[in-house]
């Protein structure tokens, strides 16, 4: 069996080759569209704009799940809060002071 850790190592292990090797896999599939639809040709292409289209693509799917990853924090927190909100309202239980407790007498 696997422990905890191993789980969060592997699962930080595999998030860090999709984030290297997704925009890859995006311009190779670009690239054999454009091939296939005769737009452009693979000897015309130099290794700097390899280079160029990969990094390209390395930001905008970092910008994009950076973008996801904040919409989602602020779908979820909004209900989440409101819930929590709403529990503490009909039966959270109810501070009164303690006897030791000394009064605030700031207004």
């Amino acid at each position: 069996m696997v422990s905890s850790d191993s789980w969060n190592r592997i699962t930080v292990l595999l998030v860090g080759l999709l984030v290297l090797f997704a925009p890859a896999l995006f311009v190779i599939i670009t690239l054999e569209f454009l091939i296939l639809t005769g737009e452009v040709a693979l000897t015309e292409i130099s290794l700097l704009e390899f280079l160029e289209l990969y990094i390209i693509d390395l930001i905008l799917l970092v910008g994009f799940g950076y973008g996801v990853y904040r919409l989602t924090l602020w779908v979820t927190d909004r209900p989440l809060r409101e819930s929590v909100n709403e529990l503490r309202a009909d039966d959270g239980p109810v501070d009164e002071p303690s006897e030791d407790a000394q009064p605030d007498d700031r207004q």
